[in-house]
């Protein structure tokens, strides 16, 4: 029961200390969304291109989008939250820690 007891302890400090997804992507630099209007979001496309359909969206300004795979032409393969797909690199700029 003690070492029960204990484990329990220890995950729920470990909960509570843990980094958040901003707070992780804070500390190593992230990609920000730029240029797009402060009450629209960044489209999240299938493929490289206007011709692929939206899968998801990034509001304006928010940060910790991360490149994950290989660019082609201006479009880049990113994930944010829950999403992954391409975006435009002229609408995201590098950010160092926040």
């Amino acid at each position: 029961m003690k070492k029960f007891l204990l484990l329990s302890f220890v995950l729920v400090v470990g909960l509570m200390i843990a980094p958040t997804n901003s707070e992780a992507c804070a500390c190593c630099g992230t990609w920000q969304v730029k240029n797009v209007a402060e009450n629209d979001q960044l489209n999240i496309r299938s493929g490289p291109g206007v011709g692929y359909g939206v899968v998801g969206g990034i509001p304006s300004g928010s940060a910790c989008v991360i490149k994950s795979g290989q660019c082609r032409g201006n479009w880049c393969k990113i994930s944010y939250a829950e999403y992954a797909g391409w975006v435009s690199t002229r609408y995201l700029r590098w950010r160092d820690k926040f």
